[in-house]
């Protein structure tokens, strides 16, 4: 990637823009799952992938992520991972944690490809133990109006 073409409060605006689903989704998030839900803001101008995995060996373990659609930038991701860590170009951050998109970490880090900032998770997310409410809480972080479009089967 040669240039990003999102500023950071173009990507902040994005992240907070009230965003709706475009249809009703089951989302399973057990062990060895993953998908891909779409939305788009509430005036219809803009559309965002958002993707969620979660790793067949472990269940204490997701990665949530926002993507906007039309270039596939990396606007915020959550990850869930006790033990994993994120290194920016100034530290290190260990542990649960939140990336947001930055171009001041592109500049930075200067190595072509990383254009996400790690920060420890913020305390929006209320139980990081339960991956079905980070998942809530996650919705609620990037302003998505639920509309009972979404379920979770049973994790267990």
């Amino acid at each position: 990637m040669e240039e990003l073409n999102l500023s950071n409060e173009e990507a902040y605006s994005l992240i907070k823009i009230l965003k709706v689903f475009l249809k009703k989704y089951n989302i399973d998030l057990r062990p060895g799952n993953k998908g891909i839900l779409n939305l788009q803001s509430s005036n219809g101008e803009w559309e965002f992938l958002l993707d969620y995995f979660t790793p067949s060996h472990r269940d204490d373990k997701i990665s949530i992520h926002l993507r906007e659609k039309e270039n596939n930038l990396s606007l915020l991701r959550v990850n869930i991972d006790p033990v994993g860590f994120h290194n920016n170009a100034n530290n290190k951050i260990c542990g649960n944690r939140m990336l947001i998109f930055s171009s001041d970490e592109w500049l930075e880090k200067n190595d072509g490809s990383t254009y996400v900032k790690a920060f420890t998770l913020p305390s929006e997310f209320s139980n990081p133990d339960n991956i079905e409410q980070v998942f809530l809480d996650f919705l609620l972080y990037i302003n998505v109006k639920k509309e009972n479009k979404i379920n979770f089967p049973s994790l267990f």
